[in-house]
């Protein structure tokens, strides 16, 4: 295939390389780089290292208010994460984090406060990982 921008709208249009579309290139169309033609192909190899993080949180199911606190519980660190949200000094970081915890009723894997939360653990990611996919058994 043969990829074109048209200038016009910005969209990005495949062509047959065989030439047989040809006619429907107008002075509209300017014809992809290599690159560009790479990056619209493989975008994946363009992500930044926190774009990836962020897909391969997004992967893993949320969990409700119950099963995230009783993964916490059944793993001996309920106590631990509600003591170091009120240990948090900076009171609208901490107000922010208790209301995400309190009042939340799902739990996203990629989520700033519940990373906050599970970062207080300093588990490490494989660990919170486990810990999640157990949180889903319950």
């Amino acid at each position: 295939m043969k990829y074109f921008r048209n200038i016009q709208t910005d969209l990005i249009h495949a062509f047959e390389q065989d030439g047989s579309q040809d006619e429907l290139i107008t002075e509209d169309f300017i014809q992809l780089t290599e690159e560009e033609k790479d990056r619209l192909l493989n975008p994946e190899r363009y992500l930044t290292d926190e774009e990836k993080e962020q897909i391969y949180l997004s992967n893993f199911p949320a969990l409700t208010r119950r099963q995230f606190k009783l993964a916490l519980l059944d793993n001996g660190l309920l106590n631990t994460v509600e003591a170091s949200i009120e240990a948090i000094k900076d009171p609208i970081m901490k107000q922010r984090v208790q209301i995400e915890y309190s009042e939340s009723e799902r739990f996203e894997r990629g989520n700033e406060a519940v990373q906050f939360m599970l970062g207080i653990l300093n588990m490490p990611s494989s660990k919170v990982d486990e810990l999640w996919m157990y949180a889903i058994s319950l």
